[in-house]
C-alpha cells in the first residue's frame, strides 16, 4: 500500500460496527465470508468492499479480475432483486451468465474493459429485462412471442 497510514485510518474508521472493513477482515479470517470475488459482491458499501477487493487482488490473496466486469456482476444481483417476476428474473440471470459475462470476460482478456463497455453490457440487460415486461403486459412470453412481436 503506497500510505500505510491512510489504510491503517481506513481499517480503525468504525471498527467496532458490524460491516466494518476491520470487521470483513476478521470475517474473512475466520471463514465467515468466504475468500472470493462473489462474495465481495454482497459487501456494503460497495466502495470499501471494492477497495478492499483491490488489496487483496494486489497482495495475490484474490486471483486478478477485471473490476469492470466486478462492477457490473455487483450491479447485477440488485438488479435482479428488482424484477418483481422470479421467471423474468430468471430468464435475465441467464442471459446475463451465458451471453453477456462471456463475451465481457473475452474482451478483457485482450484489453482492460472500458466504461462504455460496461454500460453496454448493463443497457442490454436493462433493455432485456424491458422486454420481457413490455411481452408481458401484452400476455406474452419468450415462448410465446412470434416475430411480429419482435418487431413491435
Amino acid at each position: 500500500m503506497d500510505s500505510p497510514l491512510s489504510g491503517l485510518a481506513w481499517l480503525d474508521r468504525n471498527k467496532e460496527r458490524p460491516d466494518s472493513t476491520a470487521d470483513w477482515l476478521r470475517r474473512l479470517a475466520t471463514g465467515d465470508i468466504e475468500l472470493t470475488h462473489e462474495a465481495c459482491h454482497s459487501l456494503e458499501p460497495w466502495r470499501a468492499a471494492a477497495h478492499l477487493r483491490e488489496l487483496l487482488i494486489s497482495c495475490g490473496v484474490l486471483p486478478a479480475v477485471d473490476k469492470r466486469i466486478c462492477s457490473l456482476e455487483r450491479w447485477l444481483i440488485g438488479h435482479l432483486a428488482d424484477i418483481p417476476d422470479p421467471d423474468h428474473a430468471q430468464v435475465i440471470r441467464r442471459f446475463t451468465t451465458w451471453e453477456v459475462l462471456p463475451r465481457l470476460r473475452t474482451s478483457s482478456q485482450k484489453k482492460p474493459i472500458t466504461p462504455a463497455a460496461r454500460r453496454h453490457a448493463a443497457d442490454q440487460v436493462k433493455q432485456a429485462t424491458a422486454f420481457l415486461i413490455w411481452l408481458a403486459a401484452r400476455d406474452h412470453t419468450l415462448g410465446t412471442c412470434g416475430q411480429t412481436g419482435i418487431d413491435a
